[in-house]
């Protein structure tokens, strides 16, 4: 982490996004740079993404398709992609839901030092405090290094289970609202200890309620942060 105790992720969906990241300046607004595989086209290749170097440390994602992932793919075209793109990363990020088809994934992971995180997402509500205790404990079991929760909120009473959850959390952990309160609830998360938080570069959000990086940065600069 840096001396704050939370790092600002700048997510980035496209092509033209991820050239830009290797410019110096990215390095001010976002401490590790997203890459959404999932949202490039297909067409753009391993070898092609490899041979960009962001000025920032790099969160390696490629997101399944049902918690959000921008295309389809068979889950071991997926976890090939993910393994070659690995010399990229100094985070991943994989799906509690799916991490136990990914043994082999993680394990490579930590073995070259990458820092797993078991990511959870939920676009319709926020689940109950106790499925969100069971997934981190499963998340735990299966290597993860850091636990996320991203769900949407549908009611202000919502963000107070975020705040429970982080309350609880005796190891790293991520939270995130989504949806018109999202905005509000991840600074708030940031304060209770939440240990990422993610913005966008360029122009193009990655989940509702989503800031920009640098505006996420300048915020919470602006903020006695509590951690």
């Amino acid at each position: 982490m840096n001396d704050t105790g939370y790092r600002v992720v700048g997510s980035v969906s496209d092509w033209q996004g991820w050239c830009a990241a290797a410019q110096p300046q990215i390095a001010a607004e976002c401490d590790w740079v997203e890459l959404r595989v999932d949202a490039l086209p297909a067409h753009i290749s391993p070898a092609e993404l490899l041979a960009q170097r962001p000025a920032c440390p790099v969160l390696l994602t490629v997101r399944h398709e049902s918690e959000g992932g921008c295309r389809a793919m068979a889950e071991s075209e997926r976890l090939a992609l993910a393994r070659e793109l690995l010399p990229l990363a100094t985070a991943l990020d994989w799906e509690t839901a799916q991490l136990d088809h990914a043994r082999e994934l993680v394990e490579a992971a930590r073995a070259a030092g990458v820092t797993v995180i078991a990511s959870n997402h939920d676009f319709e509500r926020t689940p109950e405090l106790s499925v969100l205790l069971k997934r981190e404990r499963r998340a735990r079991e299966l290597g993860a290094d850091i636990v996320k929760f991203a769900y949407r909120l549908q009611r202000a009473e919502d963000i107070m289970t975020g705040i429970e959850l982080l309350r609880r959390a005796s190891e790293p952990m991520a939270v995130m609202g989504m949806g018109p309160l999202g905005a509000v609830s991840r600074l708030l998360y940031v304060q209770h200890g939440s240990c990422l938080i993610y913005g966008y570069l360029g122009s193009t959000p990655t989940a509702p309620g989503q800031w920009s990086a640098a505006l996420c940065k300048q915020a919470l600069q602006s903020l006695t942060v509590g951690v």
